[in-house]
């Protein structure tokens, strides 16, 4: 999701080439040029990229809890890859700018409620985490912390992401919401919803919106470091999810909630602090979920 939405937002953008590298080439989106690469198995071609002025290392694995990944593979996309690649830009003589991302359930497990967690605090915590995912970006992150190569590096910390193509099959909740509640709405009768109790509360940012603050960030050419993308809405996902059934004006009953086992119940608090990110910048994410999923715009269509 995240290598679609970077490649459809600079591509055809003026002045701008994209290429990609990986395992499958674009489907249903552009790029101007791709490279297929096993990044498990094979190394990049470091001197085709080093005139690039921006590489983005977006490959990750376990990021949706219903799917199941091996933990090798895992930290191999999730450590040792990445690590590899922004050693190799250094043999290369790369002196762009490269991109990385973590996520803030390397916070950890705490049982806080409002408290938003900065750069040092998410990166550097000494919280148990309770899956690989978590431990594996926690570790580059900690890695991406330190790391001061010969060009700019930054690493953001990204909180709970929505796009437009959220309505497409898959396994997060907000298109297995939305899909409900279209269907309702249609005069079809569903299967009732089955969702967790619900109770963790996180931070939530559209993807393009997102992309388009990382965008200022790289075009200001601020400091390497590790950022926060804080901003949008803080809420608990059962509010998330009753806010959702309201635009629709559809009941959201009791009885759909404490039905699944998800992770929602290892981490109470999952909210990060964009401050440092906000003064060097002027902008964070700002949208609600009421201007993200409104049904008179793409996203609920």
């Amino acid at each position: 999701m995240l290598s679609m939405a970077l490649t459809k937002f600079y591509y055809g953008m003026p002045g701008y080439i994209v290429n990609v590298y990986g395992l499958d080439a674009p489907v249903g989106y552009f790029c101007d040029g791709f490279t297929k690469v096993d990044l498990v198995q094979e190394s990049i071609d470091y001197a085709s990229i080093a005139d690039s002025d921006v590489v983005f290392y977006a490959s990750g694995a376990g990021v949706q809890a219903a799917l199941i990944t091996p933990p090798d593979l895992m930290y191999n996309l999730n450590v040792s890859i990445p690590i590899r690649i922004t050693q190799g830009l250094i043999r290369s003589g790369f002196k762009g700018v490269f991109v990385s991302f973590g996520s803030y359930m390397e916070i950890g497990l705490n049982d806080v409620e409002e408290k938003a967690f900065t750069e040092e605090e998410v990166i550097c915590s000494h919280l148990p985490v309770t899956n690989d995912y978590a431990l594996s970006k926690r570790l580059f992150g900690r890695y991406m912390f330190d790391f001061r190569p010969p060009y700019c590096a930054y690493h953001f910390v990204l909180p709970n992401l929505f796009s437009q193509d959220d309505l497409k099959p898959g396994t997060r909740l907000v298109p297995y919401v939305l899909q409900y509640l279209q269907r309702v709405c249609a005069g079809d009768n569903p299967e009732a919803p089955s969702f967790s109790a619900g109770l963790q509360a996180r931070q939530f940012v559209t993807l393009e919106e997102m992309i388009e603050v990382i965008n200022v960030a790289i075009n200001k050419r601020i400091p390497t470091g590790v950022y926060n993308v804080g901003g949008g809405d803080y809420i608990r996902i059962r509010e998330l999810i009753e806010r959702l059934f309201a635009l629709y004006g559809v009941p959201c009953k009791d009885e759909y909630f404490g039905k699944e086992v998800r992770r929602d119940g290892d981490i109470r608090s999952l909210r990060i602090s964009g401050e440092k990110l906000r003064v060097l910048i002027g902008r964070l994410p700002e949208k609600t979920i009421e201007e993200i999923f409104s049904r008179d715009n793409t996203y609920a269509q």
